[in-house]
């Protein structure tokens, strides 16, 4: 029994070792002393890991958005605050009670000239009414988001206020279409396939070397299908060939 239990022991360690292990990483790190080299030192850094979150995916996106459309701060201007109604609109969802201070300190980095009076009225309209997550296509409304801007900047938690969502799932089918065609296309060159624009060029049925004997195709197939040769042929179009 203790036998058991200390190979059990052994097991769980081994275990827990691995899981470890599994979320460090190892970076190599050379050690020099001017152009010296000394040797390499093994650094491990724990790699980034846990579930999607989608609330920190949206914002990371609307301030991708942000950074695309006005720079680090967001200029003050009449519909400027914009972003903070929708930063606040989802984190109130997110985070419940706690919402204000993540929006204060959103607000304090991306619209600092604006005055914290105007941030928590902004905060306090949210808390008012009963508020649910807010969708893909009304976030894209109230950011005035159009498609070839979402497509352009990779946006995908975001909708577009010019194409409804169905229509978007449609446009992405087709795009999965067209790459998996070009996909496929390359499969087909890179093991010896014939365009197909090559393939008709020299198909029987552009050359029809029939007509130069004057005869149907099932007839000049019958007979052997015989290829003329082109010195052969007299300026008529057609020479004769024995029955």
């Amino acid at each position: 029994m203790d036998r058991l239990e200390e190979k059990g022991a052994r097991s769980a360690k081994r275990a827990e070792k691995a899981a470890h292990a599994e979320a460090l990483a190892r970076d190599i790190t050379a050690i020099k002393i001017g152009d010296c080299l000394l040797g390499y030192k093994a650094v491990q850094r724990r790699m980034r890991g846990g579930r999607w979150n989608h609330f920190r995916g949206r914002m990371r996106e609307i301030e991708k958005l942000i950074r695309h459309r006005h720079g680090e701060i967001v200029p003050e201007a009449d519909d400027a605050l914009i972003y903070v109604e929708v930063i606040a609109s989802l984190a109130f969802v997110e985070f419940k009670e706690g919402f204000v201070e993540v929006v204060l300190g959103w607000a304090a980095r991306w619209v600092p000239w604006a005055g914290k009076a105007a941030i928590e009225e902004i905060i306090y309209e949210r808390t008012k009414v009963r508020f649910s997550p807010l969708s893909a296509d009304a976030l894209g409304h109230a950011l005035h988001l159009s498609y070839a801007e979402r497509c352009a900047l990779d946006i995908r938690t975001v909708g577009a206020f010019d194409v409804p969502k169905a229509k978007r799932a449609k446009l992405q089918k087709a795009k999965r279409r067209h790459r998996e065609q070009s996909r496929k296309e390359q499969q087909r060159r890179a093991a010896g396939a014939v365009p197909r624009a090559d393939y008709l060029s020299n198909s029987l049925s552009q050359s029809r070397p029939w007509e130069a004997f004057g005869i149907s195709r099932r007839t000049w197939e019958r007979r052997g299908r015989p290829m003329p040769e082109p010195e052969a042929i007299p300026a008529g179009g057609s020479i004769p060939l024995a029955a």
